[in-house]
């Protein structure tokens, strides 16, 4: 276990869950759990890495969020791959990095990897259980119900884009309330470079999650790079990917990139419907 409070550092996996419900996930990278944090958002990384197939479908108690990001960061929007998930009665063809939102109690599954150019960045949230139990489910929603329940790019209702140095960022994904009816906030975007800036320290009315990822995939475990971040007063410095999970009221930022050898793929999100914070510090 993690010796930093509040960290899941890779290769420091805990629970249970995934995409499939048996097996196919080559590589979880690492998880946040019950296990680790009584009550927090359920969070999973995982390395789709070799053509793969489960049949059967299920549901959870609690609204979840699946992310897709390919691991390329010279062709962000490609995945590298074609995978379908069924989710009640419509099948969604995924070749771009993407959100797919599952609502509560919506029988989803017979995840398939069809093809896999590149391997794939998977990572499942549910935003109201610490933990991923499977409850075996049928399809009943008619089809076209949640066909539209896949979002891509970062493009925020509000068209407001995150302020950062020049070639810092790419840009790779935005979704909440108002961009789909009912989904949480979460984005996604790569860091490009050494970075002695970030946001201001801030808290949140809603519970967080907030991953770094490195993008050698041979080696998903290593950040190839460092990040220092502040959390609760002191800064937390590392080279290996991880999740972190922030309950509501903890103060946190800024993000710290004093080395990096390659890209670095970094996402927060949270069981609110929007992006509030409050009590910055600059």
């Amino acid at each position: 276990m993690s010796k930093e409070k509040y960290f899941a550092f890779a290769g420091e996996p805990a629970g249970k869950g995934g995409v499939f419900s048996k097996g196919g996930l080559p590589e979880t990278v690492t998880t946040v759990s019950g296990d680790l944090f009584k009550g927090c958002i359920f969070a999973q990384a995982s390395c789709i890495t070799e053509t793969c197939r489960n049949k059967g479908l299920v549901k959870h108690d609690s609204d979840e969020l699946l992310m897709f990001i390919g691991s390329d960061p010279v062709e962000p929007e490609n995945l590298g791959a074609e995978l379908e998930i069924r989710l009640e009665n419509d099948v969604l063809k995924l070749n771009e990095t993407c959100f797919v939102f599952v609502p509560k109690g919506a029988a989803h599954g017979d995840f398939e990897v069809k093809s896999l150019k590149k391997p794939v960045y998977c990572f499942t949230f549910l935003m109201s259980s610490d933990q991923k139990d499977d409850i075996p489910a049928e399809a009943q929603a008619a089809a076209g119900t949640y066909a539209g329940n896949v979002v891509k790019k970062y493009a925020p209702v509000s068209g407001k884009m995150p302020k950062a140095p020049e070639g810092f960022l790419t840009l790779l994904l935005w979704i909440d309330g108002k961009k789909l009816a009912g989904a949480p906030y979460t984005e996604a975007v790569w860091f490009n470079r050494i970075n002695d800036e970030g946001p201001p320290e801030h808290e949140h009315e809603f519970d967080e999650f907030i991953g770094f990822f490195g993008s050698d995939m041979s080696r998903p475990g290593e950040l190839c790079g460092e990040i220092e971040f502040f959390i609760d007063g002191k800064f937390v410095s590392f080279t290996k990917s991880c999740l972190i999970y922030i309950p509501r009221g903890v103060r946190h930022s800024p993000i710290i990139v004093p080395k990096l050898e390659r890209p670095i793929l970094h996402f927060s999100g949270g069981n609110g419907g929007d992006y509030i914070r409050s009590g910055d510090k600059t």
